[in-house]
């Protein structure tokens, strides 16, 4: 695509970077808006140079992905688990580890990390964290590091005076992307692990039916990435330079492969009657800064999807009930019917040849675990808040989601095993009942 995403560094921030001082960097919460500045960074000798903390494993992964080609960053890593990680460090092959607060921690806690010998540290978007309760850790980490450059990513400095007086006092600060003033027009959004977007995409196109849709993707494989959904007619890939005009007027639709910035958000609008935001929960508050008002949109789910295929089950045997008698076949079940009810008997043929999508619980027993979220009676919240922010702002299924009980000071959440870390990731830092919540996996 034309368009560029990021603008360049300014002199101040190349020289604040070269002459390694603090600097502030303000972006949306996504990778891709802060690729100006990781191109930038200075090559190190340490092993690892870079330490990047970030609020959750999923944005831990997606920023290794987005700058893995950078060789002054290389090799990249993410932590997505301890004893690995530990291997590799004691092997001195990383050059930039990225870990969530609490698995940065265990790593220096383990003495597999030392902080003392890195080069630089980058708190990415540090206000969830603190409103998460992680303030403390954060202080910790950066005063066992007090000779590190310090950069701070925040999608927005002004709530953070504190913070950046501690930790960044005097550091020049950058802007890859502004929050606008008020919120600049209607969106919709779904929350979607990265994997599964482009399978959301289609899922919003069957849902949405619009004859023309734009995708937007700022990531260097996205042509690779949308391929299958490119063939899909009047599917492209944008906003180009010149949309509208240079393709017969706004699209019906535009698809937010990622969070998009304010300008993006406009260049969107121009281009398309309605926009999708695919998403992060963590990503949700910035994208309420943006758009106004904002709707989920409610893609199938499994449930869905088998009652789709029970209803044409039904449908296409009541059109060969109705298309005349099969008399062979009643010939031949005849004497079935004088041993079985005629029902069974239908339940067994369906069973004996595939055609029925399994209506009951799996065979299998499904593992549920539970969530401890640090909200109860006395915050007057209600099992229905809950349901309702696992379902719009996680992203889960209803059927992913078990007993929820309620106590005085907090309430556990019963959620299906294979959901439970991206329910803890979604709901911390939600907003409910006007109190931003925090979660975590209840052990017991």
């Amino acid at each position: 695509m034309a368009r560029e995403f990021t603008p360049p560094l300014d002199a101040g921030l190349r020289a604040a970077l070269a002459a390694q001082k603090s600097l502030v960097y303000v972006c949306p919460p996504a990778a891709w808006a802060a690729g100006s500045l990781f191109a930038a960074f200075p090559p190190a000798e340490a092993t690892p140079a870079t330490l990047i903390v970030v609020p959750g494993t999923s944005a831990a992964v997606e920023l290794a992905a987005a700058f893995h080609s950078l060789a002054d960053l290389g090799p990249l890593h993410p932590v997505t688990g301890a004893a690995r990680t530990q291997r590799l460090l004691a092997a001195g092959r990383i050059g930039t580890l990225i870990a969530t607060l609490p698995d940065a921690l265990d790593l220096v806690r383990r003495s597999a990390l030392k902080l003392e010998g890195l080069a630089r540290v980058v708190i990415g978007w540090p206000e969830q964290m603190l409103a998460a309760g992680l303030g403390g850790g954060l202080d910790t980490l950066l005063a066992d590091a007090p000779a590190a450059q310090r950069i701070v990513l925040t999608a927005d400095e002004t709530p953070l005076t504190d913070f950046l007086e501690r930790h960044a006092r005097r550091a020049p600060v950058g802007w890859a992307a502004r929050l606008p003033a008020a919120p600049l027009g209607p969106a919709r959004y779904a929350v979607i692990d990265r994997p599964r977007r482009v399978m959301a995409a289609r899922a919003v196109l069957d849902v949405l039916d619009p004859q023309r849709t734009i995708v937007w993707d700022p990531s260097p494989g996205a042509p690779a990435r949308w391929a299958d959904m490119l063939v899909v007619e009047g599917v492209r890939l944008g906003p180009e330079t010149g949309d509208p005009g240079a393709t017969g007027g706004p699209a019906g639709l535009a698809i937010a492969g990622d969070l998009p910035s304010a300008d993006v958000f406009a260049a969107l609008r121009g281009a398309a009657q309605e926009i999708v935001v695919l998403l992060d929960a963590a990503q949700l508050p910035y994208l309420q800064r943006l758009a106004a008002p904002l709707d989920a949109v409610r893609l199938p789910g499994a449930a869905d999807r088998a009652r789709d295929r029970l209803t044409h089950l039904r449908r296409e045997v009541r059109e060969r009930l109705a298309a005349g008698l099969p008399l062979p076949e009643l010939l031949a079940l005849d004497a079935l019917f004088d041993e079985h009810d005629p029902a069974l008997v239908a339940a067994a043929l369906l069973a004996r040849g595939g055609a029925a999508p399994p209506t009951g619980a799996p065979a299998d027993v499904t593992a549920w675990v539970r969530v401890h979220v640090n909200a109860g009676r006395r915050d007057q919240l209600r099992p229905g808040d809950l349901v309702g922010a696992l379902l719009n702002a996680v992203g889960l299924a209803k059927e992913d989601i078990g007993r929820i009980e309620l106590r005085e000071g907090f309430t556990l959440v019963d959620v299906r095993a294979e959901e439970a870390e991206r329910a803890v990731r979604g709901l911390t830092g939600t907003t409910v009942r006007g109190r931003r919540i925090s979660a975590r996996l209840d052990r017991r």
